[in-house]
């Protein structure tokens, strides 16, 4: 039987990487049962941590806040628009209502007798869960179990009501129907020690379903306001950039170094010591069943192609990398295991490297060992960073795999 040992990438540590492993098995599991996934975890034994509680970062602890040639796939072209919206959504869910509310101004005036926009959405809102169709498709988004509470938050908030008061509500169900999808993101990427994976396509439906829902609740349909809404979260994007590099940020040092050092931390540690981690997964290989596929996500990726550039590994019958920087470093000439220049050595196994042109830490292959890897485009439509994590909620990667598994 056909073993998958799933290497996961810097930064994940559990439960994360439990729930990693679960969903990858549910993606694989219709198509090809014959396969079993197997843990190849290193971020517990291996991966980088603050060794001597933080004492080389100032202050920490006292400031903590609460809180491509010869590839397959093809390009996106005009959406790059609406992910660039999502990305900013994702940092603020409540950005369109209130830029639509205060482009609107004032309250809506009813006729005699008429029920206020805003009231009829946000009962509709709090109805939306017992769609199941809405459900199903939230699910596949992987927001299903935040949805509802991203739902009162958004209605119960300032901006929130503040939207449902304006004249803006009566056109703006995709715009309420958006900030629900974000919000319920926003929730479920915050989740610690979990590397979130969502399918865009599937939160596009989503959106589209609850969309027509509130559209339903209203008697006189649907506008749109989307051309001055998006002109404004433009001229806003770059205060947004502005706020990130903020003098907040020194205030949050404690908070920020405790988010981004397992991550940074990871890569660091195996680019000075990297022998560990390489080890570990030489240890997972021997105790599988073969034929055995290496499933490499980012950092996991470049350790298997260095333990399969040192040492001739049988058992190994397919590589498959997932958002990999290894393509990177070998041209940067920082490949541990191999110079820039010297061929792959004939014991490497067959190689697939997935990739999505949106996932900035993805790059392709074909390029600098040609005729050795296989570049796969895949389109998660997800902006950056959380595309580099969204290939394992993409059902094009299930797919693929279910084809090329031994």
């Amino acid at each position: 039987m056909t073993t998958v040992l799933l290497v996961h990438g810097t930064g994940v540590r559990e439960p994360g990487y439990s729930e990693g492993l679960e969903r990858v098995r549910a993606g694989l599991r219709p198509s090809r049962p014959d396969v079993t996934v197997a843990p190849c975890y290193w971020g517990g034994r291996a991966g980088s941590a603050l060794r001597s509680g933080g004492l080389s970062v100032p202050g920490y602890g006292t400031g903590r806040d609460v809180a491509e040639p010869g590839a397959r796939g093809g390009d996106g072209g005009g959406e790059d628009e609406d992910v660039e919206l999502w990305g900013l959504l994702y940092l603020d869910p409540l950005l369109e209502l209130r830029l639509l509310a205060a482009e609107s101004g004032g309250r809506a005036e009813l006729a005699p007798g008429a029920v206020p926009p805003g009231e009829a959405l946000s009962s509709a809102a709090l109805a939306l869960g017992s769609d199941e169709l809405l459900r199903g498709l939230l699910d596949s988004a992987g927001i299903g179990g935040e949805f509802a509470a991203a739902v009162a938050a958004v209605v119960t908030a300032p901006d929130g009501r503040g939207f449902l008061r304006s004249p803006a509500a009566a056109d703006g169900p995709d715009v309420l129907a958006r900030a629900f999808a974000a919000e319920a993101v926003r929730r479920r990427a915050e989740r610690s020690g979990s590397a979130a994976a969502f399918d865009g396509t599937a939160r596009d439906a989503a959106v589209e379903r609850i969309t027509a829902l509130l559209t339903a609740a209203l008697t006189d349909g649907a506008g749109t306001h989307r051309g001055p809404v998006t002109r404004g979260v433009k001229r806003l994007a770059g205060r947004l950039a502005l706020g990130l590099a903020s003098a907040q940020a020194v205030k949050r040092r404690s908070a920020l170094t405790d988010a981004a050092h397992p991550a940074a931390g990871d890569v660091l540690l195996y680019l000075a010591r990297g022998g560990a981690i390489r080890e570990l997964v030489a240890e997972a290989v021997r105790a599988a069943e073969p034929p055995v596929v290496l499933l490499a996500h980012s950092l996991g990726g470049i350790a298997c192609l260095d333990l399969l550039v040192e040492r001739a590994l049988p058992e190994v019958e397919l590589l498959v990398t997932v958002g990999s920087q290894a393509p990177f470093l070998y041209e940067l000439g920082a490949l541990p295991s191999l110079e820039h220049g010297r061929p792959l050595p004939a014991h490497v196994p067959r190689w697939i490297n997935v990739y999505d042109r949106r996932d900035l830490l993805g790059y392709v292959g074909a390029g600098v060992f040609p005729g050795r890897v296989e570049d796969v485009a895949v389109d998660g439509r997800q902006p950056f960073p959380l595309a580099h994590s969204a290939y394992w909620g993409n059902p094009e990667l299930y797919r693929l795999l279910a084809a090329e598994l031994p």
